[in-house]
């Protein structure tokens, strides 16, 4: 397969979305039919290129002889774009319904669009400038989506996530431009890095990489950089879906492994300060994000704290620096994004069907809405670890992979992801519980108009259960696959 097609992948929805901003629709269902066409062609041909692999690097622009943007499909944005491929097809339907009684319809399908292609071109991205590049995109992209609403607890949202995200892309900059300066100009991006254990400037190369965690971190929410994710849950939820499963935050932790494993390297890395520095970091976020969640009473702000919580077991696995461990946080990365975005279209279907947005007045809702509840349910349960879901499987390889380090960080973090299972299951289950067994007989009065929502919310309902039961109980060859990945095979 020609990598003319990964260009294609890249600039289909951008190309579509921008288009349909001009595009004076007759009909509701004939802006629908556009967007949803785009991404969902775009999510085949993704699933192409990722079963016919092209080999080779395509530059797009020489931007000077040692700068330029190219792209390239590896094992690492097999899975990323995976991801994409399959959620945002369910996320573009599930939102038709969510906002069929909002303003601004055909700007917000536009920007959901084009945020799609340029998530494929962080995957894509052969180096670091390119990387950088469609980062700062998808943060243009998605300010306008987390302001949407446009009300002063929007704009706010908006400004605080504009702020954090272009502060953070500044930090990860700085320690790009160490690495071009210090580490010989190497910027492609090569499993096992560039740079030797022993390497001259160590100690600026290690800051460097210290940087890049941290400016990476603000959209991995990693904490005290993750103030903009619970504040940017004012925005729609089919955008909140999106920020904390799969787009932004993913992209946040996928240029983190990144600039990790494929420009710094490992073995660089493996015993250093930053390395430690950093996996204390995620170990805190675990504890902080699981703990602020159990106290949150608002739906939507409690799976937000989940989501920084859950960021940090992908980023602690990744900071183990072995194979193992990044197997394990490729396994998180792609079981949390199927888990949490269930969770948000749950909670999205509540709040834009009744209005309510706190858990305590959820009591009796499972009843008058079994379908909605039975998915939080089975979401619930796998972020929690239940087995057979898929939430298990990554946690114990998680677990594995610590106790194989042997480290007081490692074993630090190992304890954090038994007490933060824990209290998942506390914040989770308790709203499920408070759904089906209400404490108190509920009033017919509190419960009316409480109803499940249509097939166009229901659908992606069913095709995201139906993938946790399968992944929770038939996961060993992609498992397997991301060993590979891990381990620079694939």
């Amino acid at each position: 397969m020609s990598t003319v097609w990964i260009v294609v992948c890249v600039f289909l929805t951008v190309i579509a979305g921008l288009a349909g901003l001009a595009i004076p629709f007759r009909t509701v269902r004939g802006r629908n039919l556009w967007f949803l066409l785009s991404v969902c062609v775009n999510s085949l041909l993704l699933a192409v290129l990722i079963w016919q692999r092209p080999a080779g690097t395509l530059t797009l622009l020489q931007l000077t002889k040692e700068f330029a943007l190219a792209l390239r499909i590896d094992g690492l944005s097999c899975v990323f774009c995976g991801l994409l491929a399959f959620l945002w097809p369910l996320a573009t339907l599930y939102a038709f319904e969510y906002m069929e009684h909002e303003h601004g319809q055909q700007r917000f399908f536009a920007l959901y669009t084009v945020s799609y292609g340029v998530c494929v071109g962080i995957a894509a991205s052969a180096n670091l400038i390119t990387l950088y590049f469609f980062y700062e995109l998808l943060t243009l992209a998605t300010i306008p989506l987390v302001a949407h609403e446009m009300d002063r607890r929007a704009v706010f949202a908006g400004r605080k996530y504009m702020i954090y995200s272009f502060a953070g892309a500044t930090v990860a900059l700085v320690g790009i431009l160490l690495l071009y300066r210090y580490g010989g100009g190497a910027l492609e991006f090569v499993y096992g890095g560039h740079l030797a254990p022993y390497s001259p400037d160590r100690g600026l190369l290690l800051l460097g990489w210290f940087f890049t965690f941290l400016g990476f971190g603000v959209k991995a929410a990693v904490c005290p950089l993750h103030g903009w994710l619970p504040t940017a849950g004012v925005a729609p939820t089919p955008v909140t879906a999106l920020l904390h499963a799969v787009a932004v935050v993913k992209a946040g932790v996928f240029a983190s492994i990144r600039s990790t494993f494929f420009a710094f390297g490992p073995a660089f890395l493996s015993g250093s300060w930053a390395q430690n520095a950093a996996m204390v970091l995620t170990v805190c976020t675990i504890l902080f994000g699981s703990s602020m969640a159990l106290r949150e009473q608002h739906i939507k702000r409690r799976l937000a704290y989940s989501t920084v919580s859950n960021l940090s077991y992908i980023l602690f696995g990744m900071t183990m620096l072995t194979v193992p461990g990044l197997t394990a946080a490729l396994c998180h990365m792609l079981f949390h994004g199927i888990m949490k975005i269930t969770l948000f279209f749950c909670a999205g279907t509540v709040i834009c069907k009744t209005g309510r947005e706190y858990v305590d007045q959820l009591e009796g809702f499972g009843r008058r809405m079994p379908v909605t509840f039975a998915a939080f349910t089975i979401g619930s349960m796998g972020l929690t670890g239940i087995p057979l879901l898929p939430g298990f499987l990554s946690k114990l390889y998680l677990l594995a992979a610590a106790f194989r380090l042997d480290s007081i960080p490692a074993l630090a973090g190992a304890v954090a992801l038994v007490i933060s299972a824990v209290l998942t299951g506390a914040y989770l289950i308790t709203v499920v519980l408070r759904a089906f067994f209400p404490e108190k007989d509920c009033p017919a009065a509190a419960l009316t108009g409480v109803r499940d929502p249509g097939w166009r919310m229901k659908l992606p309902y069913f095709i995201l259960c139906a993938a946790m039961i399968l992944l929770g109980s038939f996961s060993g060859p992609l498992i397997a696959s991301l060993g590979e990945i891990a381990a620079g095979v694939f």
